[in-house]
């Protein structure tokens, strides 16, 4: 089959991002429908197809022989990153997962990643705590995308990893080793406390763009709060609804103040 394969928008996005020429790991691959589309479009030469369940992979493999492309891309049976060695790749790519599912991934495989690694990530959920995770972790948020497809908004996060404290010092010289750890510690929390709340809930560089996609988002999310607030206003108020309600207040403010970025000029 030389045809070349059709995927959603979602992962035509995060193959955008993708630096051209890389070797790229994809977490989670599924029916790898995205190291195809990277290796048909020129994109990569060698992508690794990583799951951690034998039955996508199979599929998967069926599907790289069906486009001919098994000398380009390999199937690895693994969790998350832990059939991947470092310096095999350029870029990791992890799609389709809640957010807290994917800090999970990057932790137990932060040692798999070198210093500049691209990752292209997105998180279904749990937005808020990934990002400030990515921030912890040294992982910097190049640029996040937004988009709409079949009624759902994705947030797509181009990242890049840059704690090479190895690279650095000597591993035997203890006094240097921890004095960098503790800088890029303090480094990396004044990157996370340089987010305001709403920029670490919405992304900081769609709230700077001024994303039409993230506008659309947060009305509706604005609409949905008080839509929730109205029906606990209706309810007996007891200790749990009033703080339920002081809860969706807050959430209310902190898209209003999103929301304000438009205004700005």
């Amino acid at each position: 089959m030389n045809d070349i394969i059709n995927i959603s928008n979602r992962l035509k996005c995060v193959a955008s991002l993708v630096n051209k020429g890389a070797r790229v790991a994809d977490i989670g691959t599924d029916h790898a429908y995205l190291p195809i589309y990277l290796v048909q479009n020129g994109i990569s030469n060698k992508v690794y197809a990583c799951d951690v369940r034998k039955e996508p992979l199979r599929r998967a493999q069926l599907h790289i022989d069906e486009y001919g492309l098994s000398d380009k891309i390999t199937t690895q049976l693994c969790d998350g990153l832990k059939g991947i060695n470092k310096g095999d790749v350029d870029t990791v790519t992890i799609c389709g997962m809640g957010g807290k599912l994917m800090k999970s991934i990057l932790q137990a495989g932060i040692d798999k990643l070198g210093y500049n690694t691209q990752l292209v990530l997105s998180a279904q959920s749990e937005l808020r705590d990934f990002r400030a995770y990515l921030l912890e972790a040294g992982i910097d948020i190049k640029s996040e995308h937004i988009l709409l497809e079949d009624g759902k908004y994705y947030f797509i996060f181009d990242c890049v990893y840059n704690t090479p404290y190895e690279q650095h010092f000597n591993k035997n010289v203890v006094d240097a080793d921890d004095i960098y750890k503790n800088d890029n510690q303090n480094n990396n929390e004044k990157k996370i406390t340089a987010y305001t709340e709403e920029e670490l809930r919405y992304g900081k560089y769609l709230l700077d763009n001024k994303s039409e996609v993230l506008y659309e988002y947060l009305n509706k999310e604005l609409m949905s709060c008080n839509n929730i607030r109205d029906n606990l206003l209706n309810k007996e108020q007891s200790v749990s609804v009033k703080n339920r309600i002081k809860a969706i207040d807050e959430d209310i403010a902190v898209i209003n103040k999103a929301l304000g970025r438009w205004k700005e000029q």
